[in-house]
């Protein structure tokens, strides 16, 4: 696989390494290859009580010394219009994802609105909770080609109120899935046999990020497939990345998840950069050259 790079404080050679530790871990582990109802990128709980876990400011130096992103606290956004100026800044063009990747109809989603998981396991749009600011959906794909179908991506920022709102998204995601193993994605599309896959800073190869998770399935679009599918989410502070990937016919999972994970890395650099501590982005560190 090959990772992209964006201006900014950048740690493109650490990020690019976990996410692709991350990827080989969960995929080894689940095994897997491989108006309407709303794609899960942007999964959310129908509500947002009081999350468990403890508040953090930021990630800072772990015992490892490998994350060294230090939130500050002044440039979390404070309002919807803040959030949604953030988000449009660091949000990824087609170019991100990497080359031949061209922009979706309908090319992003409200930010005042995101995805939610009923429960009767169908992803409905709604308008977001008090805790959100703004959540952003930018979709892309892959057209077909050479007897290959369509690979079909999207990326969702999110940014919370406070970091809480955050940890707790995260926390709820994995119970999604557990829930409904079998998702309806859209009308005709749908997502079966989901592994979720949590993936705290130290834990299973995440050195780099506060949280993370993944999930992978088998994707059915109409009466096709099983084609591979790839659901990925990470938080710094108060705001969550991810993306979800679909395959076609004739693709890999590698396929599937190069586009969307050069995206990812050139995303998370982006928004460390507006929501980093001067101290930490000026500060020592590998070289990125």
């Amino acid at each position: 696989m090959t990772f992209r790079r964006a201006g900014g404080r950048l740690r493109p050679r650490a990020v690019a390494a976990v996410a692709l530790s991350l990827l080989l871990t969960a995929a080894c582990t689940a095994g897997a290859d491989d108006g309407a109802p709303a794609d899960p990128e942007s999964p959310a709980a129908e509500s947002e009580p009081e999350p468990e876990p403890e508040e953090t400011g930021g990630g800072g130096p772990g015992a490892d010394g490998a994350y060294d992103f230090v939130l500050d606290p002044a440039k979390a956004p404070a309002t919807a219009a803040e959030a949604a100026g953030l988000v449009d800044r660091v949000a990824p063009a087609p170019e991100n994802f990497g080359p031949g990747y061209v922009v979706r109809d309908p090319a992003e989603d409200d930010p005042g609105e995101w995805a939610v998981l009923g429960e009767d396991c169908v992803w409905r749009r709604a308008p977001v909770p008090d805790g959100v600011l703004a959540s952003l959906t930018r979709y892309t794909e892959l057209p077909a080609a050479d007897g290959r179908g369509a690979v079909q991506a999207a990326m969702v920022i999110t940014v919370h109120r406070d970091v809480r709102g955050a940890q707790w998204e995260m926390a709820r995601t994995i119970e999604d899935a557990q829930r409904c193993p079998e998702q309806q994605l859209r009308q005709n599309e749908w997502v079966r046999g989901l592994t979720s896959m949590g993936q705290e800073r130290g834990t299973l190869g995440n050195r780099t990020t506060e949280d993370a998770l993944q999930e992978f399935g088998e994707f059915y679009p109409d009466a096709a497939g099983p084609y591979p599918y790839h659901w990925f989410r990470i938080r710094i502070g108060p705001v969550t990345v991810a993306f979800s990937a679909k395959g076609g016919a004739g693709r890999t999972q590698e396929e599937v998840t190069e586009g969307p994970l050069n995206a990812l890395v050139d995303t998370t650099t982006r928004l460390e950069a507006e929501l980093g501590a001067e101290e930490a982005a000026t500060g020592g560190g590998e070289d990125d050259a």
